[in-house]
């Protein structure tokens, strides 16, 4: 009875590369799509140097797969992201995001970002903030570094203060909840297909969500329904939007 399917990892799009050698996520997905009474499957932690043209190709094509996808970034100063161990650049990932929306239209694009890290500057910090404005991140979280014992980021140079970290996170998140506010006032008046999750007894309403947002990590759509309509968990419903609270939209349940 599952309707939903979340593939996570470390990096989902490695998948296959212990087991044959090469990287093979995108015959796996078709495979899942060929499962009876799975209605969505959806791809979380995707990075970004590992995905590419025929796992997108497969997840514009298959209806099940839902047009969406978890990309941690971390940051978008190619100092930043060398002294994390990783690659790319903003302009690189300016690119791969327009390249994903150009081949999967109407995608949902998630990511993670994360200030503070040692060797942070004005500059650097400065460079992610306009990332994150122009990209236009449907979704996105950010945190702020937290060195851990043992780890290389911990012992290294040009830590940054608690508070400056906290602050530079707050500038991203109110940026990004400005961002959202405006997607989400853009889908006021559409019929949107949700996955019932329960009832709010102090709200007097049902919640799920849409294909756009992952368990426990995004959003909820809170809906009524006219009496005598009946829903259950699990259910698929078309509901109109006709609010937004937050990061959520509010709707009722359509004819």
């Amino acid at each position: 009875g599952v309707k939903e399917l979340v593939l996570v990892a470390q990096d989902t799009t490695l998948y296959g590369l212990d087991l044959y050698g090469e990287s093979r996520l995108p015959a796996l997905l078709e495979a899942l799509c060929a499962v009876d009474g799975l209605q969505w499957i959806r791809l979380l932690y995707c990075y970004p140097e590992h995905i590419t043209d025929r796992l997108l190709s497969v997840m514009a094509r298959e209806d099940k797969i839902v047009k969406y996808i978890d990309i941690p970034i971390q940051h978008a100063s190619a100092k930043v992201l060398k002294a994390m161990n990783r690659t790319g650049s903003a302009g690189w990932l300016r690119e791969l995001m327009a390249h994903i929306r150009e081949k999967v239209p109407g995608i949902v694009l998630r990511t993670t970002v994360m200030t503070g890290f040692p060797g942070e500057g004005e500059a650097e910090f400065t460079e992610l903030c306009e990332f994150v404005k122009e990209v236009r991140f449907d979704r996105l979280g950010c945190f702020a570094f937290s060195p851990e014992e043992g780890t290389a980021a911990a012992d290294m140079p040009g830590q940054i203060p608690e508070k400056v970290k906290q602050r530079r996170r707050d500038i991203v998140m109110e940026e990004q909840a400005r961002i959202a506010e405006e997607l989400n006032e853009a889908q006021v008046g559409r019929t949107i297909q949700v996955l019932v999750e329960a009832y709010d007894r102090y709200a007097e309403c049902w919640f799920g969500r849409s294909a756009g947002d992952a368990p426990d990590i995004d959003g909820k759509v809170f809906f009524t329904c006219p009496a005598g309509r009946r829903v259950r968990p699990g259910d698929m419903v078309p509901i109109t939007v006709t609010g937004v609270m937050d990061w959520d939209l509010m709707g009722e349940l359509s004819d």
